[in-house]
């Protein structure tokens, strides 16, 4: 058994010596994986809606790793692992779900009477992707920073911008229930009017983030580029990926207006998005 596992049999109260308790553990962790499914979005989720949008792994020793697993508790699979100190990890949601109204109206007993949360993350790549004991994750704030070395503010803000893009765009392409940011309802947001209305009225024959039909993406990567961020006021964003296994690459052209960074055009091998 390994330690990861080890920490979070103990955190969770399941032993191998009571079997009983088990079952009725798993019992919990099962109806646990319903509510997932019957109320994901449904209303607001406790530390969610204005949670941080980066988290670290924590407490795991440097020799081991974090177990990801297929769902909410230790009686589930692993299907992958975080490393001891991966950060910038995408939090996609979190079990038991509890409306802050609620949550805010109970006395300490009732709270420290819950039981223990579990969370669905992300890798920043999205290679990796589990359900993770919160004990074992918090808040991560100079992820972005950190990981690319932007010190400036306007150049993190471009940067973000990019990845949330692409985040959203991705969360769109498992999930019905999200609105791709290229949709005509979101896409005022991430690019200049031109070519917000150019998305609009484009035909849909290939994906225009990721320069595709199909898509299969892994290690997906955003970062300023490393050579020129900025050319004469135009901020350059790199986004490197894998589509089924074949590496590519989208550079994203940023402009500031108004105080806020807006994408002006992005080019693909062979096209360009303008």
């Amino acid at each position: 058994m390994s330690k990861a596992m080890e920490l979070e049999l103990a955190i969770s109260g399941e032993t191998r010596a009571v079997p009983g308790r088990r079952r009725r553990l798993a019992g919990k962790v099962r109806a646990l994986a319903v509510m997932v499914a019957a109320l994901c979005g449904t209303g607001p989720v406790l530390g969610e809606a204005d949670g941080p949008d980066a988290w670290r792994v924590v407490g795991v020793a440097p020799d081991d790793s974090l177990n990801a697993r297929m769902g909410p508790g230790t009686d589930y699979m692993v299907i992958g692992t975080f490393d001891h100190d991966a950060r910038g990890l995408i939090q996609i949601t979190c079990v038991p779900l509890l409306p802050a109204g609620i949550y805010h109206g109970l006395s300490e007993e009732e709270r420290r009477s819950l039981p223990p949360r579990w969370c669905l993350m992300r890798s920043p790549d999205f290679s990796v992707e589990g359900w993770v004991s919160q004990r074992y994750i918090e808040e991560d704030p100079g992820a972005a920073g950190a990981a690319d070395g932007e010190g400036d503010p306007v150049l993190r803000m471009a940067r973000d911008r990019v990845e949330a893009l692409y985040r959203d765009h991705m969360r769109s392409l498992s999930d019905a229930s999200v609105t791709s940011p290229v949709h005509d309802d979101r896409a005022r947001q991430f690019f200049t009017g031109s070519l917000a209305r150019e998305l609009a009225n484009r035909h849909p024959d290939a994906d225009p983030l990721f320069d595709a039909q199909d898509t299969g993406i892994s290690d997906l990567r955003v970062a300023l580029d490393a050579e020129q961020p900025v050319f004469r006021g135009m901020i350059t964003v790199n986004v490197d990926f894998r589509n089924f296994g074949r590496s590519q690459r989208a550079v994203v052209r940023l402009r500031v207006e108004n105080g806020s960074a807006r994408i002006i055009r992005i080019e693909h091998d062979g096209w360009t998005l303008e």
